[in-house]
């Protein structure tokens, strides 16, 4: 059984407070009773689930939505903790007592629009002061209990902020972490970088320096080649003037010395020879006294 007592408005009496209690088995939709006081006299009314149904009927909504804003206008929230809708403006919803305290109505303000959302019959209570007692006490127990609640939502909040805390400093202590570690990450990182550019330099250095040597005995190899082939050309030369000197003979004219000059000069010679004795016919001595003939005509 559940129930909950709030304080309302009458429009109809606007200068005295009166206090309303809801009663209900399962929800709103399959009955309740109510119980209204003002401190000194109380009245009772029941409404049946056949009631609630021919009023959502008659609104033309469903009965959901109409158990909702039922439930909106008699308690002021929907049922349960953190319940659905909740209407800011205290007029957004009202309530309407006959002057006899026969009839309790209730409707709802929408955009400037009166809804009717249903009336209750009242009859008086038999015992005002025994209800007033127990809307009282039901009052109390609903204040203990939301000042317990309070209570733990209260420790749960100090829980949570000093988790938050503790996050925090973790947070903070992780982002020091993480920027020690980018700094000695980024100081190992210049230390190879640089180590990697002095050998790149290095390298380049010795690629350079082999290329040098490269281009060096390159040109000491095309040097000697010339050498070589100029000292060829000029054996080459020498070789083919020697050839034509071997071929050709001398132009100079071929003096003939016969025994009786050198007989002549006082050089002795075996008897023996003699000028008559040579077999050289005097034909070919007389070639051998004239001028030896130019190349071509050798040829």
């Amino acid at each position: 059984m559940s129930g909950k007592v709030r304080q309302i408005a009458v429009t109809s009496d606007p200068g005295t407070p009166y206090f309303l209690r809801v009663d209900w088995a399962i929800d709103l939709g399959a009955g309740f009773t109510l119980a209204l006081t003002d401190g000194s006299s109380a009245w009772i009314g029941e409404v049946s689930e056949d009631e609630v149904t021919r009023e959502a009927n008659d609104m033309g909504v469903t009965r959901e939505r109409y158990v909702k804003d039922l439930l909106q206008a008699l308690t002021g929230g929907e049922e349960g903790r953190g319940g659905g809708r909740r209407v800011g403006d205290t007029e957004a919803y009202s309530f309407q007592l006959t002057p006899d305290h026969c009839q309790l109505s209730y409707q709802k303000i929408c955009n400037g629009i009166l809804m009717h959302l249903g009336s209750v019959e009242l009859q008086p209570a038999p015992d005002p002061l025994q209800l007033n007692r127990e809307m009282i006490g039901q009052s109390l127990k609903r204040s203990t209990d939301l000042e317990t609640e309070n209570c733990q939502l209260l420790e749960e909040n100090h829980r949570l902020k000093q988790h938050h805390q503790r996050i925090l400093k973790e947070l903070e202590q992780q982002v020091q972490d993480k920027q020690m570690l980018e700094k000695k990450l980024y100081s190992r990182f210049v230390m190879v970088m640089n180590e990697k550019k002095a050998k790149i330099r290095g390298l380049q250095d010795a690629v350079r320096q082999l290329r040098q040597t490269d281009d060096q005995q390159r040109d000491e190899r095309k040097e000697q080649g010339d050498n070589d082939t100029t000292q060829g050309e000029d054996g080459s030369q020498d070789r083919r003037e020697e050839t034509i000197q071997s071929i050709h003979p001398s132009l100079e004219p071929t003096i003939l010395i016969t025994g009786r000059d050198l007989v002549c000069h006082g050089v002795s010679l075996d008897h023996t020879f003699s000028d008559d004795d040579d077999v050289q016919p005097r034909r070919k001595r007389r070639l051998l006294h004239s001028p030896s003939p130019e190349p071509s005509e050798l040829e």
